[in-house]
């Protein structure tokens, strides 16, 4: 019985609000009881065999036998032998100091019994061995990622702000240096990058996982390996109990890790970054310092001592007064804040200085100024709240580490093969963010930073596919006309436009169909039913699916492949007739 069986049969209990049961037995009849009783799996446990024994479970705790050895035998001799319609779990000591591990989990598998927690802890086992080599990937990947942007940055941007300056040398009559002349720059920019590598190399070290303390109810750091495995410590103790499935524990662990920043950078202030967000600080500081000594350097060249600050749109507050004005050298450090964290060139400051030589004009005037920043600063309304330009842009910006995070969930939930309806809904949850965003930047007239969403690097399909659309959107009726059916105490589970299963070799029962209820129903009519029918009702645990179609039903026994019944819509009863009522009123049809 494999893994994903038996996921199917848990998941159909769920789906109708059922109970999953299991039952610790210590015998072969004991467990064929417990399955005639119901019990979604039994577990061979040592203190169910010592409770058979008239003995008390903890009995099991004491030295008095080999508590796998005792499951190994219960299991294999008086359990699998008797027991195949429901999955036996091994109750595994797993600190005996006289197994191999990795070794006894092969043979409990290989032996029959349920292969879901076995296969998690073999797969934990071979991924705590592999744990350090991948978390070295994920850093040389995004080193790499780095190298490569510095380069295109101190190759192209500086180029490019360097002979952006030519014209002021012209306007003097002074010659520009070439940047692969200037020996000053060409010194600071390899200087600037030798100290990048420098510092990706200590990202590194710093790498880890920012994580909530219950205890204490406050983030505390967790370097990245220790989080590691223990958060698959736990994800092992949760499915070997039985508690959580592997998509529930899958589920859990992707919204932890996202949640946390997964891979992050602690600073000595105990500020967190993702590591890719890290990188790209880091650089862009480093081309600041650059783009600072090019401008002041071609400002001495030309002999002056004033400079124009850039203006960009969504300025924060404390910046607005002095951009897109002239300083002197003096005032761009006591006015505009130059080599403070929160001034100019400082944290997240994206304006610029550039020589203001006398006979130069400026690019806004005082009067164009104080027009766009009370334009900007006079609030637009979205969703009934109020912006002005610079709460906008941070707004804009939450939004795009939201839609970042919930793409990492994504890849996260298909690498570690989760259920595909929970993948789907990921999907639709960021489409719904993408769209948020692109209606809110239309409102607030910003113009959407997409590059700033794909900065993280990850390739694949984010959007639901049309297909995927499609099964979201059964899903949603899906779930519609079960409350439906359910408020009419119909039980099973629905599904519109279902998978017509092949019954070519099932057997047809005209003795109950026609001989008893007097159905009249061919075997070719039976089947037609099933090629017809837009809805299905699962029951039993995947064990009878009835096909509801415009001429007929048909139910079908899947576990002994027989075609149980079938009716004409003549003969449709009155929780037929409600079926047919709910799938017409959703609008059911046929591909």
């Amino acid at each position: 019985m494999d893994r994903e069986y038996i996921l199917r049969l848990l998941h159909a209990q769920v789906n109708i609000n059922g109970h999953i049961v299991g039952a610790a037995v210590g015998s072969g009849m004991t467990a064929k009881y417990a399955v005639m009783g119901g019990s979604d799996f039994v577990m061979a446990l040592s203190a169910g065999k010592y409770r058979v024994m008239g003995r008390s479970s903890y009995a099991s705790y004491f030295c008095y036998g080999n508590s796998n050895q005792t499951v190994m035998e219960l299991g294999t001799r008086e359990l699998l032998p008797v027991i195949q319609e429901v999955p036996v779990l091994f109750g595994l000591f797993a600190s005996d100091p006289e197994i191999h591990l990795y070794e006894y989990l092969k043979m409990i598998k290989e032996n029959g019994f349920s292969t879901a927690s076995a296969d998690w802890q073999i797969s934990r086992l071979q991924q705590l061995g592999m744990a350090e080599k991948d978390i070295r990937g994920w850093i040389q990947s995004a080193l790499q990622a780095t190298d490569a942007e510095m380069d295109r940055i101190f190759s192209d941007e500086v180029y490019e702000q360097y002979c952006e300056q030519e014209h002021f040398f012209k306007l003097a009559g002074l010659q520009q240096i070439p940047l692969q002349d200037n020996v000053i720059l060409q010194e600071l920019i390899e200087g600037t990058k030798r100290q990048l590598l420098g510092e990706y190399q200590n990202l590194a070290g710093s790498m880890g996982f920012a994580i909530h303390n219950p205890a204490t109810g406050r983030i505390q750091s967790s370097p990245l390996m220790n989080y590691y495995r223990s958060t698959m410590d736990q994800a092992v103790i949760d499915i070997k109990s039985g508690a959580f499935d592997y998509n529930t524990v899958l589920k859990r662990i992707v919204n932890q890790m996202t949640a946390s920043g997964l891979r992050y950078i602690e600073y000595d202030s105990g500020h967190r970054d993702r590591i890719d967000v890290a990188a790209r600080r880091a650089i862009l500081t480093g081309f600041r310092q650059v783009q600072s000594q090019i401008m002041e350097q071609i400002a001495d060249q030309l002999g002056t001592d004033t400079f124009e600050v850039s203006y960009h749109v969504g300025a924060r507050p404390t910046h607005q007064p002095w951009q897109g004005k002239v300083w002197t050298r003096q005032e761009l450090v006591s006015v505009c804040g130059l080599g403070e964290v929160t001034g100019l060139k400082g944290a997240n400051c994206y304006h610029d200085y550039k020589p203001f030589p006398p006979g130069s004009v400026r690019t806004y005037t005082d009067e164009q100024l104080q027009e766009i920043l009370e334009a900007e600063n006079t609030p637009k309304e979205y969703n009934g709240k109020q912006y002005t330009t610079y709460e906008a842009l941070q707004q804009q910006r939450k939004m795009e580490r939201a839609m970042r995070a919930q793409r990492q969930k994504i890849k996260l939930l298909e690498e570690g093969e989760a259920d595909k309806q929970d993948i789907i809904l990921a999907k639709a949850k960021y489409q719904g963010q993408m769209q948020t965003y692109k209606d809110f930047s239309k409102k607030m007239h910003l113009p959407e930073q997409k590059a700033r969403i794909m900065q993280d690097g990850l390739k694949g399909k984010f959007m639901p596919t049309k297909a995927e659309q499609k099964i979201l959107e059964e899903s949603v009726i899906n779930d519609k006309i079960k409350t439906e059916l359910s408020e009419a105490k119909i039980k099973g589970i629905p599904k519109i436009n279902p998978d017509k299963i092949d019954v070519s070799k099932f057997t047809f029962d005209n003795s109950h169909i026609n001989a008893v209820r007097e159905h009249g129903v061919t075997r070719a009519e039976a089947e037609q039913f099933i090629k017809e029918s837009d809805i299905s009702l699962t029951r039993w645990n995947g064990r009878f699916i009835n096909y509801y179609g415009p001429n007929g039903a048909t139910y079908v026994d899947t576990e002994n492949n027989n075609i149980r019944t079938a009716f004409k819509k003549e003969q449709f009863d009155e929780p037929t007739l409600k079926i047919r009522e709910v799938a017409e009123k959703y609008g059911i049809k046929e591909d």
